[in-house]
């Protein structure tokens, strides 16, 4: 059995740091990024940088990471192509940004990404947020969860990213509730999901290996990002 380290990780994961990627069309942050991974061994490790232009995917492929971590601020066409680009590979995006442009930031998380932080937010948030990605967790706040799902709840579904109509497969009731509201506390374990649910745990994990086994996926994360990719209508 695998030791836990102070900062929550497995003896393998302290063996093996997590690499993580940047991509910024501006340098001063992705030296700073660089400057503070660098500090990090060996929880974490810097895979590599680069901009958001030219084309950062093979540099990306070489460097064989685990995490990317993504500034949003640059184009937005440019930024958003290549979050669908990273999630279509199967990369796990986090986002950066220092703008308040939400609009864009929801369109990143339905294309793909995994998490969003701002500039503004310290390193310990950020590391710990590097880290719960990785480990298949969404890193959203309430208000950015609470608008996607809202979005979706008013206008129904959207179409599927190939544009073909987003098919959700058959759901009873119940599970549809706890889909919907796995959407509106993504960040919150088991234990809390259950309660507002009126079930024991148990009865939580069970329902999630039958909506796991519909929807394709391994996970929760891999539930809500099917939800979100697809912009799949439920009820609030």
């Amino acid at each position: 059995m695998a030791m836990q380290t102070q900062h929550g990780l497995t003896a393998d994961d302290t063996a093996c740091p997590l690499r993580v990627f940047v991509i910024s069309d501006f340098p001063l942050l992705l030296a700073g990024l660089t400057a503070l991974l660098a500090t990090q061994a060996p929880r974490l490790a810097l895979a590599g940088s680069a901009a958001v232009t030219p084309s950062p995917l093979a540099a990306l492929t070489a460097a064989e990471a685990d995490i990317v971590l993504l500034d949003l601020d640059g184009d937005a066409e440019t930024s958003l192509a290549l979050v669908r680009a990273l999630a279509t590979r199967g990369d796990k995006v986090l986002l950066l940004t220092r703008q308040q442009e939400r609009a864009r930031q929801d369109r990143a998380i339905m294309l793909g990404a995994r998490g969003l932080l701002t500039r503004d937010t310290d390193a310990a948030q950020l590391l710990t947020a590097i880290e719960k990605v990785h480990h298949g967790q969404l890193w959203l706040d309430r208000d950015a969860t609470g608008r996607i799902f809202d979005a979706l709840s008013r206008h129904g579904a959207m179409p599927a990213p190939d544009g073909a109509p987003a098919m959700p497969p058959p759901l009873s009731e119940q599970e549809q509730k706890i889909v919907a509201i796995l959407m509106a506390h993504s960040g919150e374990p088991a234990k809390l999901i259950a309660g507002k649910l009126h079930i024991s745990e148990s009865t939580l994990r069970n329902h999630l290996t039958v909506i796991y086994k519909k929807f394709g996926v391994s996970n929760r994360h891999g539930l809500l990002g099917y939800v979100l990719q697809h912009g799949l209508l439920l009820p609030a």
